[in-house]
């Protein structure tokens, strides 16, 4: 078996000798409980890692001590070449720092007036291109023609107040214009910006020559191209006349980003080569190169941003401008100022990644293993678009017709009263549970969960209002579990569900709930284990496909 890598030795709060597995330096128990998981997350969830992005070396780091706890409590490596560690290729997508433009002779500058959104575009150099404004994004029915936009930059104007969850920009009447520019470049989050300037992870660098190359502008940019507000123009309002060229580069990724994949063997001489999958995964979104006051952000998107960076940013009223103030003075109370830059994912997903820890544990340790074995699966690349998942299904480490079914904890730490209210109840629940995907290819599947969740001593309340084909917010198409349920493998994807901090530098470890985050993972545990005892595979309902309303776009 190949050794774990000494790097997590010196960087990871753990011990090591020569010839010798890594040891915690601090002792876990074979029991799921509160201190553990918080010890461990507080380690992959420190700032040191840097946020986590997939092919940083935060996130290499997470993944050599996730391997090596694996290795400790003896669990069989499941990756490749008899490694715990399965490579996923990924490159850095950033946009070119020597991306400019002019607009009639005014430059427009990089960041603050525009910026490339379109990973998969072709670059493009623009000499004397004409400006038209395509229309609102809100209503598709007031767009210009194909004919109107060949040739073009199409200006498209998101009114005011309007949401940027679920607009669509990138309509076939734009194949034959040059490029199109969005007006969502003062409300898309700092967060999203930051991905774009300082980079983001992707799978590959083919450059799609159909892809008709995007930007993100501000008003005030568009203002200057259109000669107007956008408002103010009727669709088809040309311009000025636009030079100068954009891009986003790749660069290969400084560390390998890789799935960490283990194998507890089941008991059953014919059932073992069954396999439960549990999974979450590694990585987040990194760290951004503009610090901010941490406690400022806490109080604004208390009040702003109630679900972090699925909540669009906007100016506050009057009366919300002094309840920000009235949280920021309080907190000021406690927290001396600091400035933040990194979005450490403590919930997204080191809670899910901790979990699946204490579950390796309790199982190696606890005593009898379950007839069918287990199949650990630590994804990296879920915050780049569920690639460490969709990677390891299509090459899966296991043949993937033995595995039967698969749970995946992705934002399983959350759940105390002054997180967002969830549900529809008013306020946050220690019942609350939010279920997608567990009824989708098999009832069996789904009543094997709700019944081992009933025989806890607090069970959870199982909300399926997210898991309705053709939600807007998508959960369904948006956690790793589909990457397997597109197999038609039975999967779930469990989260306590989105909050404040969610993608925000916030997110950090004092804010999780420990005991509800031990309940969480006790009833995986014990729903993991009904299902991997089971006489039979959890029995589809009929072959169809996973995503049978086809909402997940691919």
């Amino acid at each position: 078996m190949k050794k774990i890598s000494m790097l997590v030795c010196a960087s990871a709060a753990i011990a090591c000798s020569a010839g010798q597995a890594p040891e915690p330096r601090f002792a876990t128990s074979a029991a799921i409980t509160p201190e553990d998981l918080r010890q461990r997350l507080f380690l992959i969830a420190d700032d040191s890692m840097m946020g986590r992005e997939s092919g940083s070396a935060g996130d290499y780091k997470t993944t050599e001590y996730v391997a090596a706890e694996f290795q400790r409590l003896g669990l069989e490596p499941a990756g490749e070449n008899g490694t715990y560690f399965q490579t996923v290729p990924f490159w850095n997508a950033a946009v070119d720092p020597q991306s400019h433009l002019d607009a009639g002779g005014t430059p427009l500058q990089l960041g603050r007036d525009f910026l490339p959104s379109s990973v998969g575009a072709l670059p493009q150099t623009l000499d004397g291109v004409e400006t038209v404004y395509g229309g609102p994004a809100t209503d598709t029915s007031r767009w210009i023609s194909a004919a109107q936009a060949s040739g073009k930059v199409v200006i498209i104007d998101l009114p005011l107040g309007a949401s940027l969850r679920g607009i669509q920009v990138g309509s076939p009447k734009w194949r034959q214009s040059v490029a199109v520019a969005v007006t969502v470049l003062d409300v898309v989050g700092p967060e999203s910006i930051a991905r774009l300037r300082e980079g983001r992870p992707i799978p590959d660098t083919t450059r799609n020559p159909a892809i008709t190359p995007q930007l993100w502008i501000t008003r005030t940019a568009a203002t200057t191209m259109l000669g107007a507000d956008p408002t103010t123009l009727a669709p088809g309002a040309r311009g000025a006349l636009l030079r100068g060229r954009f891009d986003i580069k790749r660069t290969p990724v400084p560390y390998p980003a890789r799935n960490v994949v283990a194998i507890l063997r089941g008991s059953d001489p014919v059932l073992r080569e069954e396999y439960v999958a549990l999974s979450a995964h590694n990585d987040h979104v990194g760290y951004d190169h503009f610090p901010v006051d941490h406690d400022s952000i806490r109080a604004f998107d208390r009040v702003i941003r109630p679900m972090g960076a699925d909540s669009p940013v906007r100016p506050p009223t009057g009366d919300e401008w002094k309840r920000i103030r009235g949280i920021l003075d309080s907190l000021r109370t406690v927290n001396k100022p600091r400035l933040d830059s990194i979005r450490n994912g403590a919930d997204d997903d080191g809670s899910g990644t901790v979990a699946l820890l204490e579950i390796a544990e309790a199982l190696s340790r606890g005593g009898a293993h379950p007839k069918r074995s287990i199949l650990f699966v630590n994804h990296t690349g879920e915050e780049a678009g569920l690639l460490g998942s969709r990677w390891y299904t299509d090459h899966p480490t296991v043949p993937i017709a033995s595995i039967v079914a698969e749970i995946d904890q992705d934002m399983v730490g959350r759940g105390l009263p002054d997180d967002y209210p969830r549900g529809g109840t008013g306020a946050a629940s220690p019942t609350y549970l939010e279920v997608v995907g567990a009824k989708r290819l098999s009832h069996e599947f789904g009543d094997s969960l709700e019944a081992a969740n009933a025989r806890e001593p607090l069970p959870f309340a199982f909300d399926y209002s997210y898991d309705v084909p053709g939600h807007p917010l998508q959960y369904y198409c948006r956690a790793d579990h589909y990457s397997y349920a597109r197999y038609g493998i039975p999967s779930v994807a469990l989260s306590r569900g989105e909050h404040l901090d969610y993608h925000q530098v916030t997110d950090e470890a004092q804010y999780i709930d420990y005991p509800d985050l031990t309940r969480v993972t006790r009833m995986v545990y014990s729903a993991a284990m009904v299902i991997a005892n089971m006489a039979h595979r959890p029995r589809l309902d009929m072959l169809k496909p996973a995503d049978p309303h086809g909402q997940c776009r691919q």
